[in-house]
């Protein structure tokens, strides 16, 4: 008889190892089946429990269009055609929020150790429609004591659509990419997007911090990061254009939030006068987000040479539609070539000196043209002027001779007029004159008052208008010479006002004369005011 082997013992253990896989095999299958049945009996994501969850964080009614839920890999659901809807809304108004495809991922683990976490939600086809004046309606309770947390919601290619009272199309913001993390009810929860902004075009990235949310007042929930603003469409705004990009932090609540940061305008020009100049600034402003207001607290722009301090707001007011601007605006020592060549139309602004101005300017907000929108009311000064056009500042340099008593006349085969306008050519900086005054602006007609002219041996006091739209001048008042009237002209004409020098003497030496300024902007007519004259009689 053959003697039985004995076992090899790398074979036993080999066996030993099999069935204690297979008992943790089966018992693991067990558990899993046993988790999934729990799931299927008490689920987290049955139609009922998600629509419940999802109404108190969002205090809408929510309806799905078809709903089913999900088991492998990870446990979840799957809802379609899903709409949120405001109690109390109007019949037959469009839902406030309705999604196409919304997605829930969950993992098993945490259904035991996380009670009310969810890893992940995506939210496909995504649209937001807010009515004019805000969402409405009757909110549904809210219940503070959520334990809905999600770990990450993706909104790719989401739309907010927001109504204007003034019958214009919404506005219509379309976000490329929206993801928040660590979204809870009760919690700070970070969010990253890049979107396309509704007015004026261009793109929107930002990255922050939001919440905890607080729905029964919005206003009061806290917000902060960081923005940049690229490539936005000036041209949207009546009367200018330009490309505007900024960039800058932001924090506070949504009823004011505070906003630090620059702007950058390479292309700024006023359409009427296609100057293009680049404009930089820093600001410091607070934004309503609820009602769209802006309180521009501190905004410091430069251009050229000449640098402008403007404080303001840009709000609504009741019952008028859109938003009225209404700012400060301070120049010290700036450039006056530089704030004309933004309205003149011609190639070069048509003086150089250093200027200061205060003024309030309001734009205000009825669709009609710049122009007649814009609303200005302040004091301006300037000082060591000329005309760049040489034959003109030759005018007022004859102007200065003639009011001092000197003698003109001619030489070198060339009349006054023309060696002045020669020697003006050869120094353009040839600075002799100061004015100052006071403006009001409305309608297009810009009104002058308490205007003054120096120059030496000649001050002129005027008041009168100037059209921007025509660019007809209509300016009258005094012009008062240190030399007699007679004086001041030569010739045959100097003979003649003789007999009326004791019309316009003063006290002291010299004359007052009733002077005009009419005609364009681009062909002035300067002269004697005969119905001034008759006045001073």
């Amino acid at each position: 008889m053959r003697k039985k082997s004995k076992p090899n013992k790398s074979g036993l253990r080999r066996r030993h190892r099999f069935r204690w896989l297979l008992w943790v095999a089966g018992a693991v299958g067990v558990f899993a089946c046993a988790l999934v049945i729990g799931v299927v009996i008490k689920s987290p994501f049955a139609q009922g429990k998600v629509a419940q969850d999802l109404e108190e964080t969002v205090r809408a009614k929510v309806t799905f269009g078809k709903f089913r839920m999900t088991y492998f890999p990870h446990p979840g659901c799957v809802a379609e055609n899903v709409t949120f809807s405001r109690a109390g809304s109007p019949e037959n108004s469009p839902p406030l929020v309705t999604v196409q495809r919304v997605e829930i991922e969950a993992h098993y683990a945490d259904i035991i150790a996380r009670p009310g976490y969810v890893a992940l939600v995506k939210l496909n086809g995504l649209r937001v429609q807010v009515p004019a004046g805000g969402a409405g309606g009757e909110a549904s309770p809210s219940n503070e004591n959520s334990q809905v947390r999600v770990g990450e919601i993706v909104a790719d290619g989401a739309v907010l659509e927001v109504a204007r009272s003034d019958g214009k199309a919404p506005l219509r913001f379309e976000m490329h990419s929206l993801t928040v993390r660590s979204f809870a009810h009760d919690s700070e929860w970070s969010y990253r997007v890049s979107m396309k902004n509704a007015e004026p075009v261009g793109e929107i990235t930002s990255q922050g911090k939001f919440g905890p949310l607080n729905t029964d007042d919005l206003v009061t929930t806290p917000l902060s990061g960081t923005y940049k603003f690229q490539n936005a469409d000036l041209s949207i705004f009546s009367g200018i254009a330009g490309t505007l990009s900024s960039a800058g932090d932001f924090a506070g609540k949504l009823g004011e939030i505070g906003v630090h940061g620059t702007i950058d305008i390479p292309d700024f020009q006023v359409l009427r006068s296609k100057h293009p100049v680049h404009v930089t600034s820093r600001f410091s402003a607070a934004v309503n987000a609820k009602n769209g207001d802006v309180l521009l607290k501190q905004v410091e722009s430069s251009f050229l040479h000449t640098s402008i301090g403007t404080s303001g707001s840009v709000a609504g007011k009741a019952g008028q539609k859109g938003k009225t601007t209404s700012v400060d605006v301070e120049v010290n020592n700036g450039r006056i070539q530089d704030l004309l060549v933004l309205l003149a139309s011609t190639k070069h602004a048509p003086m150089n000196g250093a200027t200061s101005f205060k003024a309030h300017v309001t734009l205000l907000p009825l669709g009609r043209p710049f122009l007649k929108e814009l609303v200005m009311r302040g004091d301006f000064g300037v000082v060591d002027a000329a005309f760049r056009k040489p034959s003109r500042q030759a005018q007022v340099e004859e102007l200065s001779e003639r009011a001092s008593g000197a003698k003109t006349g001619k030489g070198n085969g060339k009349d006054k007029s023309e060696a002045k306008a020669d020697a003006a050519a050869d120094d353009p900086e040839n600075v002799v004159m100061n004015l100052k005054g006071h403006l009001e602006l409305r309608e297009g007609l810009a009104k002058f008052s308490e205007l003054t002219f120096n120059v030496p041996g000649a001050a002129a006091r005027m008041a009168g208008t100037y059209n921007l739209e025509n660019e007809q001048i209509d300016f009258h008042g005094t012009l008062k010479t240190d030399a007699e009237l007679s004086q001041d002209t030569t010739g045959t004409k100097s003979a003649l006002l003789k007999p009326l020098n004791p019309l316009f003497k003063r006290k002291k030496a010299g004359a007052v004369i009733p002077v005009k300024m009419t005609g364009t902007y681009h062909d002035p007519s300067f002269g004697f005011d005969v119905v001034g004259a008759a006045k001073a009689k």
